[in-house]
């Protein structure tokens, strides 16, 4: 056995005598430690990271003399140089210093490979700088590129497998090698090197091999707001746009968008093979906004090459780059699938008329077009039932070209297109134009949904251990290994909250192959292979006193490529139950049927505390714990499932889901702990078995100081969570909550006066995009962001005062008319409206604020809401202990008009609340006065039902209370013009107070109720209740006329004292009326107390 080379190698490293030695040293270095575990630990506890280190640094600074930086700024943009050196790949004569530099990163790229434990020094050792510094275009050349990229992809991948349950609610408990990773690798020069690399024209395929690793590169490690952000500034999203516009324009000819298809194939095109790559970066970067999901749906290249038409132009016709139009429009992408009729083709209607609408016929031929005018209806009939769906029913025609990818090809294009089109169907959701959602959703449940879940079949069965069929080569397995974890995931994102595209996915056999995949996560994984055995232990080997402890000590040795598998398609199967199971209780018993609840709650279990503090802890089992992302999947699926009652009081009791739901409410992950407390609001409900024994267990002390937390999010979920908890409690427990939260806490909270934004309106946390200069679709060098003859689409200046509003003060950037032309300055103000409404600190930190202060005001109402006990003692208590004034006063702020806030700035917009409220009066049952009232002076309609019905439950108290409303002159004053309020559910709680403040206990409180009805009368009341006798809504107007009845009865001294109700809200008894995502069946109409 010939003797390993390693201290040689070593010695010259350290000790350099010449180039060519050096050379010859890294090359024998690596070869002894290709594919050798041992070898490489040896050579990392010699001190190898710092030679490597020092050569890679010197390169670089020889690199960065010649180029002079390689980056030259210009006010906000960044001019590229040297990037003509390259084209056609021309490269400058190969030196020795370049080959000793990608001999020492070829070394690099071996130790990484190691997995965690080896990443570890490599990291300490800051081995990332000078390989990031290898990245400038200039003077290095495209052969050493592609191995640095490499080399960092690899350490990437070993970085995945480190141990992710190290993340605490305060950070890692030491720096993890994500974080160290994630904080080298985004900064401003680094991401200005990954867009000159994007940017460069790409005739050769080294340069394709450059872009194709540096979008890996990014889709791999792009993970937060912050990282995304940095890219969307650095205008690495609207280069590769671009990308994806040259490859719609000219490249293959079966992708061609529409007006190109006579296109000759482009030098600047990148082979098709390529586009996966490009639409993966693209769905990294605008994963979770809106605003970067705008920003590419309507940058330049985009809209140049799929226009949105108008509604000028012919049906699905769709103007080319010619400027002629194309007859077949976007409709070429989608095969003949018969649309959705609207209400307003009623099919039944034209084939069969009313009855005296024939007799009518031929009464005006000039208007009805004679005797037989009618008749073509029956054409329209079956021309409505023959409708098809259009490329005109989505935003952009990118819609249908994406949905012809994903139908047409295979493996990673279908899977990326999916992808990208489930990020666009949700910004279609958050703001939509005129046009119904049901054929865009219909056209996806057809064409896409069953295409997923077949992909994740046939993965599944792929990857199934159990296969008997002969497995494939390594590249296969891992290429359906990625299928099975990500298609989960897409699937997830496209079908949460449509309940067509759920359908679709549920007769697709999607839940019995989900389940079947969960539980399949928990068996066993393929043991790694043992180490080989040595004479020696790791111990007994001699440090050098002069190497650097932190790069030549091994770090753990983190999670097997197996068991990372099983813990990623675990989570994927749990989020795709969860959206699965989030509306329709049948799917819910699916999932029972398949026996997944087991699974879920086995995936709610984390890993031991005593992990976290053994740095040589032993491989984990499938069993053993879940990671973080696995927890909150979990959490999220067992929120979806506990909205049913009658699981809720079986199964969930059967699996014992409330213990780990308690112990991940002390979780040290704030995500974590949010997702649990999502969780328990739905446990504590009133009718929910769980809830004394949670009780009892100490959760309502957890989510007591929960609320006091600096998180928002956590705030308002603790909050909700607390409202559930005392509704029809005991009084002790009631008293208990209201001690532990403290009533000056709950006064500041209900007045507003937190405030967690950390900056002024005008910060912006997204940096100026760079000006490049990039071939367009037409293939003509262009400056992507700062074009001359049109505007910049950078809005990041501060943004000018907001206009008039519709009628329900949303954003006119919300309510699009459909299939408009869109010119560069309506898609700025577009653009720059909703940056404003998700990235303004001031304005997110008041839409938070108020969304909290609304979950305040509820547990106050559930506080005092009627109870086997008795609601008139906690009211005592609740007046006593802050103070009748200063509680009627608080009460009196929320209803007082203001003209600083707006709806809009409150509650943003939903896909629930994208369209006005008044958009049919005749639905809402307003009369002319509701429909000019003004809302903009006023708190939202969710604070304002809040306020109501805690006067509500307070008139239904004792006498005494009632009588202390009724002194509350200028409260009734502010409540008085709600009566008029455009909500139907304000309208209706107005007249419960009514009810209730006239209602007579006995004989003896006939004198104070006579009383109490002269001051409503008094103050108008009377008056305003009479008028909504003739509301349009029913149930306002059933009750205006009991309330009505009641008081006349009080005034003539009859005195019967009404119909008996007074029950403080038949339709308010503790509920809030509207859902979050999130909330369970609390928010639900159909839960209410009664």
């Amino acid at each position: 056995m010939t003797r390993s080379s390693i201290p040689p190698a070593l010695l010259e490293l350290r000790n350099p005598s010449t180039p060519s030695a050096q050379i010859t040293a890294l090359r024998d270095l690596k070869n002894e430690i290709v594919g050798h575990d041992q070898r490489k630990e040896m050579a990392v506890r010699s001190g190898v990271v710092g030679p490597l280190v020092r050569i890679l640094s010197e390169g670089s600074r020889r690199v960065g003399k010649r180029n002079g930086g390689g980056v030259e700024l210009n006010g906000s943009a960044t001019r590229i140089r040297g990037g003509e050196a390259r084209i056609g790949g021309s490269q400058e004569d190969w030196s020795a210093e370049d080959e000793m530099r990608l001999q020492a990163v070829l070394v690099v790229g071996s130790l990484a490979l190691g997995g965690p434990a080896f990443v570890t020094p490599l990291l300490a050792g800051n081995i990332l700088p000078p390989l990031l510094d290898s990245l400038v275009l200039r003077d290095v050349p495209s052969k050493l590129i592609v191995a640095t990229l490499r080399t960092i992809i690899t350490i990437a991948d070993a970085v995945a497998l480190d141990r992710s349950w190290t993340e605490t609610a305060d950070g890692p408990l030491r720096p993890s090698a994500s974080t160290v990773m994630a904080s080298q690798l985004y900064t401003k020069t680094v991401v200005e090197s990954f867009a000159e690399i994007l940017v460069q024209p790409h005739p050769s395929m080294i340069v394709h091999q450059e872009i194709s690793l540096t979008v890996q590169l990014i889709t791999k490690t792009c993970q937060d707001d912050r990282q995304r952000n940095l890219l969307l500034g650095a205008g690495v999203l609207d280069v590769l746009a671009t990308k994806v516009a040259v490859m719609a324009a000219s490249g293959d000819v079966t992708l061609r968008a529409i007006g190109c298809e006579s296109r000759h194939q482009s030098r600047e095109a990148l082979p098709i093979m390529y586009l996966p790559d490009i639409l993966e970066a693209i769905c990294a970067i605008v994963k979770g906004s809106n605003y970067r999901t705008a920003r590419f749906l309507y940058s330049e290249p985009i809209t140049e090459i799929f226009p949105t038409s108008s509604k000028s132009s012919g049906a699905g016709e769709i103007p080319n780059l010619d400027g002629h139009a194309s007859s077949q429009g976007a409709d070429r992408f989608l095969p003949r699938l018969q649309a959705v009729a609207n209400k307003h083709e009623s099919q039944f209607s034209k084939a069969f008329p009313a009855l005296g609408s024939i007799s009518m016929l031929g009464m005006n031929p000039q208007v009805d077009g004679g005797q037989f005018a009618r008749i073509p209806s029956f054409i329209d009939a079956h021309a409505a039932m023959n409708r098809t769906i259009s490329g005109d029913e989505f935003e952009s025609p990118i819609f249908p070209w994406l949905i012809n990818i994903a139908r047409t090809r295979h493996g990673f294009d279908r899977l990326s297109a999916a992808s990208l089109l489930s990020m666009l169907k949700k910004y279609s959701e958050a703001y939509p134009s005129d046009e119904s959602p049901k054929n865009r959703e219909r056209a996806l449940a057809f064409l896409v949904v069953p295409l997923l879940v077949n992909m994740i079949q046939e993965a599944a069965h792929s990857c199934d251990t159990k296969n008997k069929s002969p497995p494939g080569n390594a590249q296969q397995r891992v290429n359906d290994r990625k299928f099975l974890e990500q298609a989960q995931i897409v699937l997830a994102d496209l079908i949460e909250g449509s309940p067509a595209l759920q359908k679709a996915a549920v007769d697709a056999r999607a839940i019995p192959t989900l389940c079947t995949i969960l539980k399949r996560s928990f068996d066993p994984v393929a043991a790694s292979s043992k180490p080989l055995w040595s004479p020696r232990t790791s111990a007994e080997d001699v440090i050098d006193p002069d190497v650097d402890p932190g790069s030549s000590t091994l770090g753990r040795p983190g999670l097997s490529s197996e068991l990372l598998h099983a813990l990623r398609y675990r989570e994927g199967a749990l989020r795709s139950i969860a959206a699965l199971t989030d509306r329709e209780d049948a799917y819910r018993k699916v999932v029972i049927e398949n026996g997944a609840v087991a699974c879920i709650t086995e995936a709610l279990v984390p890993y031991p505390s005593q992990e976290l503090e053994e740095s040589n802890a032993k491989q984990p089992g499938p069993k053993d714990g879940n990671p973080i992302p696995v927890l909150i999947a979990a959490c999220w699926a067992a929120r979806s499932m506990s909205r049913s009652v009658s699981i809720l009081r079986t199964s969930l009791i059967d699996y014992g889901v409330a213990k780990p739901i308690h112990g991940l409410l002390t979780h040290p992950n704030v995500e974590v702990q949010i997702a649990a407390t999502e969780v328990l609001c739905n446990l504590v409900l009133h009718f929910s078995p769980m809830r004394d024994s949670l009780i009892e267990a100490g959760s309502l002390k957890t989510i007591c100081e929960h609320a006091h937390s600096a998180n928002s999010r956590m705030r308002l979920n603790s909050l909700w969570a607390l409202k559930h908890m005392v509704l029809t409690a005991t009084n002790d427990i009631k008293t208990k909550c209201l001690d532990e939260l403290g009533t000056g806490w709950l006064i500041r909270t209900i007045q507003g006066e937190q405030k967690d934004y950390a900056g002024p309106p005008s910060q912006s946390h997204v940096s100026t995009a760079i000006g490049m200069r990039t071939p367009n679709a037409a293939g003509e060098q262009v400056d992507l962001l700062n074009a001359v003859d049109e505007p910049s689409m950078e809005i990041d200046e501060s943004s000018s005062s907001s206009g008039d509003e519709d009628e329900d003060n949303t954003p006119e950037v919300l309510r699009r008319p459909p299939h408009r032309a869109l010119n560069s300055s309506t898609i700025r103000s577009e653009l720059k409206a909703i940056k404003q409404s998700e990235q303004d600190p001031r304005l997110r930190a008041e839409h938070d604020d108020l969304r909290i202060q609304e979950q305040a005001l509820d547990f106050i109402r559930n506080l005092i809401a009627e109870s086997k006990a008795g609601a008139a003692e906690m009211i005592d208590h609740l007046l006593s202990t802050i103070g009748s004034t200063r509680f009627f006063e608080m009460m009196a702020s929320k209803l007082r008009p203001t003209s600083s806030s707006s709806p809009s700035t409150i509650f943003p917009p939903s896909p629930a609340r994208t369209r006005s409220p008044l958009s049919n009066p005749r639905d809402q049952g307003l009369t002319f006065g509701q429909l000019h009232f003004n809302q903009a002076v006023l708190a939202p309609p969710e604070i304002l039902l809040s306020v109501v019905f805690i006067l509500i439950h307070i008139a239904n108290g004792r006498p005494q209370h009632r009588a202390l409303l009724i002194s509350q002159t200028q409260l009734l004053n502010h409540v008085l013009p709600l009566f008029q309020h455009p909500d139907r559910r304000l309208r209706v709680a107005c007249v419960w107070l009514v009810i209730n403040l006239t209602w007579m206990d006995d004989s003896s409180d006939m004198p104070a109720a006579r009383d109490r009805a002269l001051s409503l009368k008094a103050l108008g009341v009377e008056q305003k209740v009479r008028e909504l006798t003739t509301d349009q809504d029913l149930d306002t107007r059933e009750r205006a006329k009991t309330a009505v009845e009641q008081m006349s009865k009080l005034l003539d001294g009859s005195g019967n004292g009404g119909p008996g109700l007074g029950l403080g809200g038949m339709d308010g008894g503790g509920f809030e009326s509207r859902r979050p995502l999130g909330s369970g069946f609390g928010g639900a109409r159909g839960w209410r107390g009664e």
